[in-house]
């Protein structure tokens, strides 16, 4: 079988290291595992003898990258290399989406894709530039052609649905994200840069997009720090730098700058150490989303979390059992339940631990990783 993506180690400051530790883990399940990526970050050197990465060429030449991208990506599975029988794409972009939709109609391959979010489907007055125009195409191209389609949540059904009207509910399977819960766990020593500083933490961390709600996330802050003096707000992630400039202006203006510190982008390997010793992780969403890996990986390590009742979230995060809830962009609302956590304690502890225990039961990679090889080996065989 082969994964098509980039993939990345621990040492990364991306969400491709976390792939590559489920493929990792799926290679445990099956007889041999090819990634097909034209990026590679980092690898360890205990990698399984049955996983292959088959890097490609990478050729950044303006204009034709992405072309070549998809070539590259496309022809191990087309021309069948290394006894490719199934093609799964655990992320979507053009070239891979293509690759796989190309898999599937021309060399007649089984395939698998997982659409991890809903951000690409915009809404129904929205007026797509092309390029996100071509994009959905090839996606509803993609998704036609796939064999099987993973959803992490059935909360996600309704914007698929309205997305994919044509698509079969017989052809799709809810998979929830998963987690390393040995490796995101409580107890860890906090981040250096932590250590000397008294004052808690609220972190949030991840790609700095209009869409994470972060704005309204410093905006609730500015309220915070007026009833809760000893804290700060860590934002990481890397994003557009004019989008971040916008974000540190807006916390001069709201007289929090000094009180909001953008660390830039952290290694995988550090981040456990991040969430285990946050106050909070607020996840303001605007929606877009699957269900978010961030909160599960904080849940994971104990952390108390409020996030938005948008897309599969409310699946993983009950308010008032494994966290707090609260509707989008509800700058008083999101601000009033920080501060709840950041003054309840007792609340805090009780929450952190049920969200740990429902991680363990049902995002686990002990739970989540046996499904998708299931998935893999019942398509195969067909």
């Amino acid at each position: 079988m082969t994964f098509i993506g980039k993939v990345a180690g621990l040492k990364a400051a991306s969400l491709h290291a976390q792939y590559l530790e489920e493929y990792i883990a799926l290679a445990r399940h099956m007889d041999q595992i090819i990634v097909v990526t034209d990026t590679v970050e980092y690898l360890p050197s205990d990698l399984p003898p049955n996983l292959t990465i088959l890097e490609t060429p990478k050729i950044k030449i303006p204009k034709i990258y992405g072309a070549t991208k998809i070539i590259a990506y496309t022809l191990p599975p087309l021309l069948k290399t290394n006894n490719i029988d199934i093609v799964y794409v655990r992320t979507f972009s053009p070239p891979e989406l293509t690759a796989l939709w190309l898999s599937g109609r021309i060399a007649k391959l089984p395939t698998v894709l997982t659409l991890g979010g809903t951000w690409l489907f915009g809404k129904p007055y929205e007026r797509p530039g092309w390029k996100k125009s071509v994009f959905r195409w090839i996606l509803r191209k993609a998704a036609d052609t796939a064999t099987k389609i993973i959803l992490y949540s059935h909360l996600m059904l309704p914007e698929v649905k309205y997305f994919l009207p044509s698509l079969k509910e017989d052809k799709i399977q809810i998979i929830h994200n998963s987690v390393r819960t040995d490796r995101f766990r409580p107890g860890l020593t906090p981040p250096q840069e932590w250590s000397n500083n008294q004052n808690r933490k609220i972190f949030w961390v991840g790609r700095i997009n209009e869409g994470k709600g972060i704005e309204d996330l410093i905006k609730a802050f500015a309220q915070v720090v007026k009833i809760v003096r000893d804290v700060e707000l860590w934002i990481g992630g890397t994003g557009e730098p004019k989008y971040i400039n916008h974000l540190k202006k807006r916390c001069e203006t709201l007289g929090v700058k000094d009180k909001v510190v953008f660390p830039g982008p952290i290694p995988n390997e550090q981040i456990p150490h991040y969430l285990a010793n946050t106050a909070v992780l607020p996840y303001p969403s605007r929606g877009g989303e699957g269900i978010l890996r961030a909160p599960l990986e904080a849940m994971a390590c104990e952390a108390p979390v409020v996030a938005t009742r948008v897309s599969g979230i409310p699946e993983a995060v009950i308010d008032g059992e494994t966290g707090l809830l609260v509707n989008r962009q509800d700058i008083n609302g999101l601000a009033a339940a920080i501060e709840t956590l950041l003054q309840d304690k007792q609340l805090a502890r009780r929450l952190g631990r049920q969200a740990r225990k429902k991680i363990i039961e049902e995002f686990s990679h002990e739970v989540v990783i046996p499904k998708i090889a299931r998935l893999l080996k019942e398509h195969v065989a067909l």
